[in-house]
């Protein structure tokens, strides 16, 4: 019976698969009066589909290890369902069901974790329910505008209609990104999750958000570009959005710097990564649009990769932070390439395709010609490799400070299955950038009704700027590692080894066992020296709210004064104002 219900619960993630696969023509469901259900599946939609037919069999697997769980495989699998009627949805009903569907789930599972704390969970229900009654608003008004629900561009708006929709929708979906300062939930939540639901929080929720954005600039004929003019080559709606994305990346990138622990720094980076898929939005142009699209199908891959790998760490240690850990390189090697997979493609660096990603939002911001965008989004990708470089030497790299980390073996097959998956589908991609691009994005981009991207092949990605062919330089990047992993063999015989650990200088000193030798923890804390950074790290949005949160209980207690005399009186006094108000209107007409 055990067996029976977790591979059922394995092939019920295999349902959005099963939709991606089966679907062939859209479904129209009359609900009442003129108002009808529009499902169907679109180039947009079904990349976002395809995410989610990636990543959620990948997520179930390392679910099923130990007891089995009836209630975390029904709320899983009403997640997907939430999911993919949210991405199906052609019409604001059916996509508000999937959103809320989504959004409550979501929460119950996060509460099934005993790490799950009342700050956490209420920041997660708040943010999210002010979302939904954001995404709740924008769509009442945007069927006082046009007269029905159904998703589609929407012409004759005057500037404070069309400011409303934007701000309203605009909104509702950065919240789900968590762009800042719409942030805060989203690193409590990552933290606080069970640590495989963590990978699905933050490579495939995530991404819900970036399609209610793209989503987003098919209600207006021209996109940004239409809403408030041009700024230099570019949008000047989007300009303000990009700004949003860059700042979120930058802020980010610095506060996962300072981390100590490794899910809260996954939580941080991927508000960075999703800060330049933001940007991109912003730029609006087709070579952005395919960078972000790129991006959030690298961005997926990476963070189930390492979401997985640091989740079978904590599973072997019993540890999340990095002074708890180290020299798990020879006892989790397959865990360890994993990881080191994971922070190439995150870093940006060839010849993975986050490579390709970041260049195509580059490139669109230099044909943009905002370059002080451009100079940003550098800093923040840069700074980046400094946690890139902290996560993989924390747990793998110096000494094990800690009997578990000393003992440790390598992850569960259910653990390593995904992970290996994931670093098949990264490398090949980094080989084949020209496949993504014609298979994957240039559909989507056309449907958008932008021009396509193109590829002079498979293995090449070419823009006005340049280029670079995928297949050779993997063949570089392979050849120097398999020339400098042989040498490292032939000469390991020669090497001295040191008869301890502590065998050292140490400053003049002689360590001891009790010395805490592993620099990784405080890795970055010099940042702070740097008034910029500095500024970052010791600021945050909580005082911003903890003092919104007086506001509010301040104004609830007046409330609760006038309220607190003879109700009858007020009832009274309430219909009174609705008479002489319908008094006054009719009077004047109105």
């Amino acid at each position: 019976m055990n067996l029976i219900v977790k591979l059922l619960f394995l092939a019920l993630s295999l349902t959005p698969a099963m939709t991606l696969l089966t679907w062939d023509s859209g479904v129209a469901w009359p609900l009442f009066g003129e108002i009808t259900l529009l499902f169907d599946l679109n180039p947009v939609s079904g990349f976002f589909l395809l995410l989610l037919a990636l990543g959620a069999p990948l997520v179930a697997l390392p679910m099923l290890r130990g007891p089995r769980d009836e209630p975390a495989y029904a709320l899983y699998a009403l997640l997907l369902l939430g999911m993919q009627l949210l991405l199906l949805a052609g019409d604001f009903i059916g996509f508000f069901v999937g959103w809320e569907i989504m959004t409550w789930s979501s929460y119950l599972l996060l509460l099934r974790s005993p790490r799950t704390n009342l700050e956490g969970a209420q920041s997660y229900i708040l943010f999210n329910l002010a979302s939904a009654f954001l995404l709740l608003a924008g769509i009442l008004v945007f069927y006082s505008l046009t007269g029905e629900f159904r998703i589609h561009a929407v012409t004759g708006l005057d500037t404070l209609q069309t400011l409303s929709l934007v701000t309203l929708f605009g909104l509702a979906f950065l919240i789900k990104v968590g762009a800042l300062p719409l942030h805060l939930w989203v690193p409590r939540s990552y933290d606080q999750a069970p640590d495989v639901f963590s990978a699905f929080l933050s490579a495939l929720m995530s991404k819900m958000g970036i399609y209610a954005l793209i989503l987003l600039l098919t209600l207006f004929p021209e996109g940004l570009a239409g809403l408030f003019g041009q700024f230099l080559k570019g949008p000047a709606a989007g300009y303000a959005l990009a700004w949003i994305g860059v700042i979120t990346s930058i802020v980010a990138t610095f506060k996962a710097i300072s981390q100590e622990d490794m899910k809260r720094l996954l939580a941080y980076s991927s508000i960075a990564q999703v800060g330049y898929i933001v940007t991109a939005i912003g730029v609006g142009s087709s070579l952005a649009i395919g960078g972000a699209l790129f991006h959030s199908l690298v961005h997926t891959l990476v963070k189930l990769l390492l979401f997985i790998a640091i989740a079978g760490i904590v599973l072997q240690t019993g540890h999340r932070r990095f002074i708890d850990l180290g020299q798990l390189i020879g006892r989790m090697p397959i865990s360890f390439f994993g990881v080191l997979i994971g922070i190439i493609g995150l870093a940006g660096m060839p010849p993975l395709p986050g490579f390709a990603s970041k260049y195509l939002i580059y490139v669109s911001l230099l044909d943009a010609q905002w370059l002080l965008l451009l100079a940003a989004m550098i800093l923040s990708s840069t700074a980046a490799f400094v946690y890139c470089y902290k996560l993989i030497y924390g747990p793998f790299l110096g000494h094990a400070n800690s009997p578990e980390a000393k003992v440790a073996t390598e992850a569960p097959w259910q653990y390593l299955v995904p992970q290996i998956v994931l670093m098949g589908l990264l490398v090949g991609l980094g080989i084949f950038p020209g496949w993504a691009i014609e298979i994957l994005i240039d559909p989507v981009l056309t449907a958008l009704g932008m021009a396509p991207i193109g590829a002079p092949a498979w293995g090449q990605l070419a823009t006005a700027y340049g280029g670079y062919d995928g297949v050779v330089l993997m063949s570089v990047f392979a050849t120097v590692f398999v020339l400098v992993t042989a040498i490292f063999f032939l000469l390991r015989g020669r090497m001295r080894q040191a008869g301890s650990p502590y065998d050292l200088s140490y400053a003049g000193e002689v360590p001891t066992a009790d010395t805490p030798l592993h620099y990784g923890a405080g890795m970055g804390r010099e940042l702070r020296r740097i008034p910029l950074v500095g500024w970052i790290l010791s600021h945050s949005t909580q005082g911003f709210y903890a003092g919104l949160v007086r506001q509010t209980q301040a104004a609830a207690g007046l409330l609760s004064g006038l309220y607190s005399g003879n109700p009858q009186t007020w009832i009274l006094l309430a219909v009174l104002i609705l008479a002489a108000t319908l008094t006054v209107q009719t009077l004047t007409g109105a």
